[in-house]
């Protein structure tokens, strides 16, 4: 696909409004790139709840663990500068490290911590600041906490993921540069990209959405303060928006001719571990997360989990195409959004049959939002909102110029049997019958009485 046709991207934006005025979630943005083009950037309801402030794209989120992935091309830069190299022991340039009472530390190198197979404790030892039961450690409470913790595992045994790990890069990352983290990361990837809405920490100067808790018993949300991250900046620090995401993991394309040499984005990109995990089954790479859909097509990209916002960015190698999404609020879904996007981009393909377009409207009944859609293998009947509005999709068939039939669907639903269609005078639907049954036109997905 050389390009995401527009009607793809319009039906995109259509189907996350429907969604954001139903799923109950604050806010959300969504961004995608084809190659280092940004092609969609849209946000979806609210930045503040209280003030009913409207979310916009520039509001800045709380990234988290995709803090790790711009971490990790910092390290790969400095090796590709000859400052380090992956393979070092991490006590070549953390002497310290060499005094502690676990002598395991002393076989630890850079790859186990970029990988997740040191064996390093995950959070520390009070690793309540995730809860605001105490702040994010500074370096000297870090050394501290890493000082008095054993390894969990023998190095290169497991794939433990470890916050603590990344929070060791970046003391690496500055060792080696010479520099603090913040500054590399921003001379050597935030400005070379144009990164204008990304910073390496929070700042109260910052326009940021608020992030909020999971539902209570009452249905209410409670608000989160902004907290620093201190010396974990590494590993969860970050504050940026969907739209710089894009941008910075589409870069991490081979053959972008950016941030990296092509060999270093392989190195990167290729799988260290297998996590067999039922809840989290995939592989994970250096600092970057590497998967398969169902499709057989490989993807590339971080989550991230933070008090108050969650995120999932993928990127497509075979066609570069990368989606970001972004939410305010811990019960969200950012990675299914994610792939969905992905594969309504591949259901619509380059349709153009003008003819089946005809029928494309969105319907409503007493039992949810029905949705006709012509893609590039036919029309698709979708139940639309929902967050995968392609999983129970029904295959339709042209009868007469008024009439579909349903070929394919659900064979304890109206399987083999047929939608009418009534027009308005622009010849526009104005109502469907399926399989007798009234259906009105709604856009928003509201019921008519």
């Amino acid at each position: 696909m050389k390009s995401i046709p527009k009607r793809t991207l319009k039906f995109i934006d259509s189907w996350l409004t429907l969604r954001s005025q139903w799923a109950r979630w604050p806010g959300f943005t969504v961004a995608i790139a084809k190659d280092s083009e940004v092609v969609f950037n849209k946000a979806y309801g609210l930045a503040n709840i209280e003030n009913n402030e409207k979310l916009i794209t520039d509001h800045l989120f709380h990234v988290a663990s995709q803090s790790k992935t711009f971490t990790t091309t910092a390290v790969m830069q400095l090796q590709e500068r000859g400052k380090l190299r992956i393979d070092d022991l991490v006590t070549e340039h953390l002497p310290w490290l060499a005094q502690h009472s676990d002598q395991r530390w002393r076989d630890v190198t850079l790859r186990q911590l970029l990988s997740h197979s040191a064996g390093v404790i995950r959070d520390g030892q009070a690793s309540g600041f995730w809860q605001f039961q105490g702040e994010f450690p500074d370096e000297d409470e870090f050394k501290k906490q890493i000082m008095q913790s054993q390894l969990v595992f023998e190095p290169n045994s497991e794939f433990k993921y470890s916050n603590f790990g990344f929070g060791l890069l970046g003391l690496v990352i500055e060792q080696a540069s010479g520099k603090s983290y913040a500054d590399f990361m921003t001379e050597n990837i935030i400005t070379p990209l144009g990164l204008t809405q990304t910073a390496t920490e929070y700042s109260p100067e910052l326009r940021m959405a608020t992030g909020y808790s999971r539902f209570d018993l009452q249905q209410q949300r409670r608000p989160f303060q902004h907290v620093t991250t201190c010396v974990l900046q590494p590993a969860t620090g970050f504050c940026s928006t969907a739209h710089d995401l894009v941008k910075f993991f589409a870069a991490l394309q081979i053959g972008s001719s950016k941030l990296l040499s092509d060999a270093s984005k392989r190195e990167m990109q290729r799988p260290s571990w297998q996590v067999a995990d039922e809840a989290n089954a995939g592989s994970y790479g250096l600092g970057i997360d590497v998967a398969k859909a169902k499709d057989g097509k490989r993807l590339v990209g971080h989550s991230g989990g933070y008090p108050g916002f969650v995120g999932r960015t993928w990127s497509r190698i075979d066609d570069g195409i990368t989606v970001s999404v972004l939410a305010n609020a811990y019960d969200t879904a950012p990675g299914i959004v994610a792939n969905s996007v992905l594969g309504i981009i591949d259901q619509f393909g380059d349709a153009s049959d003008k003819k089946r377009r005809k029928f494309e409207a969105r319907f409503v009944n007493d039992y949810g939002v029905y949705e006709v859609v012509d893609t590039e293998k036919g029309l698709r009947g979708l139940w639309s909102n929902d967050w995968q509005p392609f999983n129970m999709a029904e295959e339709l068939e042209i009868v007469d110029d008024a009439t579909l039939k349903i070929a394919k669907g659900n064979h304890f639903s109206y399987f083999g049997e047929l939608m009418k269609y009534e027009f308005d005078a622009k010849n526009k639907p104005s109502a469907m019958y399926r399989s007798g049954a009234k259906n009105y036109v709604s856009l928003d997905g509201d019921i008519k009485v």
